[in-house]
C-alpha cells in the first residue's frame, strides 16, 4: 500500500469516527442499541487502524513520535470500547462511569498526541498552520476533560472546538491530499 493511500484511509477514519462514536452514543438506550453499540465498537477500530497507519507514514522521518500515536490511539480506541461496553454497572471489575473512561480516552488521546503535532510544524506533510492548530487544539482538549471532571460543562464545550476543528481540517487535508505540502519522500 502506497503512503499516498495510507494517508487518505487515515484521513477517512479520522472523518468517519465522529459520527460513528456520536451516532452510536446516540442511539444507545433506544431500540437501536444494538446498532449503537456496533457503530461505537466500529469507532475503536476505525482510531486504531488510524493511527496504525500513521505509524507507518511516519516509520522513517520519526518513528519514535509515530510509536507514540499507535499506542494512543489504541488506549482511546480501547477506553471508548469499554465506555460504551460498560455503560451499565461494572465491566471487567470497573468501577468507573463511561464518561470517566471517556474523559480518560480523550485525555491520553490530547497528551499522546502533541509529539505528532510537533511532527507536523517540523516537517513539511502539512502547512505549519494546520500542526500548530492541532497541538493547540489537542491542549484545549485536554483542558475539556479536565473541566468537564470539575463540572464546568460550559467551558467544556467550547474547549472542545480547537481540537474538533484540527480533527476535521487533518482528515479532510489527509482525505483530499494536499499534495504540494507532502515530502516527496513519504
Amino acid at each position: 500500500m502506497t503512503n499516498a493511500l495510507k494517508q487518505r484511509i487515515i484521513g477517512l477514519c479520522i472523518l468517519v469516527a465522529f459520527p460513528l462514536f456520536g451516532g452510536g452514543q446516540a442511539m444507545l438506550g433506544t431500540e437501536l442499541h444494538g446498532l449503537g453499540l456496533f457503530l461505537c465498537l466500529i469507532n475503536s477500530l476505525v482510531v486504531i487502524l488510524a493511527g496504525f497507519l500513521m505509524r507507518s507514514v511516519m516509520a522513517t522521518s520519526a518513528p519514535r513520535s509515530g510509536d507514540i500515536y499507535f499506542g494512543t490511539r489504541m488506549a482511546e480506541g480501547l477506553f471508548l470500547g469499554l465506555s460504551v461496553l460498560g455503560v451499565h454497572g461494572s465491566f471487567l471489575g470497573l468501577t468507573m462511569t463511561s464518561n470517566t473512561l471517556y474523559q480518560i480516552a480523550m485525555t491520553v488521546l490530547g497528551l499522546g498526541s502533541l509529539p505528532i503535532c510537533r511532527w507536523l510544524i517540523g516537517s513539511n506533510f502539512v502547512p505549519k498552520w494546520l500542526g500548530t492548530s492541532g497541538f493547540v487544539g489537542y491542549l484545549c482538549l485536554v483542558a475539556a476533560m479536565g473541566a468537564a471532571a470539575y463540572g464546568a460543562e460550559t467551558a467544556s464545550v467550547a474547549l472542545l472546538l480547537p481540537g474538533a476543528v484540527f480533527e476535521v481540517s487533518f482528515g479532510l487535508f489527509l482525505a483530499l491530499r494536499g499534495r504540494k505540502y507532502v515530502r516527496q519522500s513519504l
